[in-house]
C-alpha cells in the first residue's frame, strides 16, 4: 500500500527562515538598547553628586562583533573607575583637588594627605545599576526571542 505525503507551505517556511537572521538582529538590538538605557539611567542616579560631571559623562555603546552584540555602559570621565572601585593610597595632584576642597571649605593639601594615607573608598554606581536591572534585562531579551518566534511563525503561515 503506497503512502503519499504532500508538504504544503514549504516555500513560505523557507522564506521565513531566510529572513529570520535579520529579525533576530533587529530584535536583539532593540532589547540591548532598552537594557543599556535602563542601566545608564540608574547609574546616573547612583553616581555621586558634586559637579555632576561624572553622572553627565555616563553613556552607553553598542557594537556588533561578528555574531555577538556587545553593550557597554560607563563614564567618559577618567576618574569614574576610581569612584566605582575606590583606590589604594596615592598622592593625586593638588590641582585636581582644589575645586572639591574649596566647595567643602577644606585645604586641598589636607585632602591630598588623607588620600595618600587611606586611599579613597569605593562608591559603586555601575554595579548596583546592573544588579537592580538584571531581571528586567533578562525579560527584555526573553520578549525579543518570543517576538522572533512569532514573526517567523506568522511569515511561514503558522500561528504566532
Amino acid at each position: 500500500m503506497p503512502v503519499t505525503l504532500r508538504l504544503e507551505g514549504a516555500e513560505r517556511l523557507s522564506a521565513a527562515l531566510r529572513r529570520a537572521p535579520d529579525t533576530v538582529t533587529s530584535e536583539q538590538a532593540r532589547a540591548m538598547t532598552a537594557s543599556l538605557l535602563l542601566v545608564e539611567g540608574d547609574a546616573r542616579r547612583n553616581a555621586r553628586q558634586d559637579t555632576r560631571q561624572l553622572a553627565n559623562s555616563i553613556t552607553h555603546r553598542q557594537t556588533q562583533r561578528g555574531q555577538t552584540l556587545v553593550g557597554a555602559v560607563g563614564p567618559s570621565a577618567r576618574y569614574g573607575l576610581y569612584v566605582e572601585r575606590g583606590s589604594r593610597p596615592h598622592y593625586p595632584p593638588v590641582a585636581a583637588l582644589v575645586g572639591w576642597a574649596r566647595r567643602r571649605g577644606v585645604s586641598p593639601y589636607a585632602v591630598q594627605r588623607a588620600i595618600g594615607r587611606r586611599g579613597t573608598r569605593a562608591r559603586p554606581f555601575l554595579a548596583p545599576a546592573f544588579t537592580k536591572n538584571a531581571a528586567r534585562i533578562v525579560a527584555l531579551f526573553a520578549r525579543a526571542g518570543a517576538r522572533v518566534t512569532a514573526t517567523v511563525a506568522v511569515q511561514s503561515g503558522g500561528r504566532a
